[in-house]
């Protein structure tokens, strides 16, 4: 039997299981970040409305974003990391699409809490989402409501 090519550390297990287990890692903490900040909106705005919630999902905490306008950076900012997101929500497998279905409703709240335009999330969805996209996406972001029906039947550019 001849031995192997690579070297012997690339495959050998470690405390947590094969060396791939931290891949799982990077997509949590970028979930865990998207959370502190949100969190961080909502210590940091006193005299806001009662807020907008997002429900706990799978082993996610909720999280509440106050509603108060936001500045137009602010919603360009929000809707360029939501229409992101919603991009990297349709990676093919082995991709975690739960994690950007997260991060894109962590976002999309925060935008709405804002009372931001729904004309600047159309345009950041629009630069990267075909229409096709699109439609995929708001089959499985139901969250988006009312704002969803009005993406779908916008003219795509």
């Amino acid at each position: 039997m001849r031995a192997a090519r690579h070297r012997p550390e690339v495959a050998r297990p470690f405390r947590g299981g094969v060396a791939f287990s931290g891949v799982h890692r990077i997509p949590t903490a970028a979930l865990l970040g998207a959370v502190v900040l949100a969190s961080g909106v909502v210590a940091g705005t006193a005299g806001a409305d009662d807020g907008v919630t997002i429900p706990k999902y799978s082993h996610y905490p909720s999280t509440t974003v106050p509603v108060k306008r936001g500045t137009p950076a602010q919603c360009r900012a929000e809707a360029e990391s939501f229409s992101r997101n919603a991009k990297a929500f349709l990676r093919p497998y082995p991709s975690d699409t739960d994690i950007y279905r997260v991060l894109a409703r962590v976002q999309f709240t925060a935008f709405t809490a804002h009372r931001c335009d729904v004309g600047i999330l159309r345009r950041a969805v629009t630069r990267r989402l075909t229409t096709k996209q699109l439609r995929n996406v708001l089959a499985f972001f139901g969250f988006m409501g009312d704002v969803g029906l009005q993406l779908a039947r916008a003219p795509q550019g």
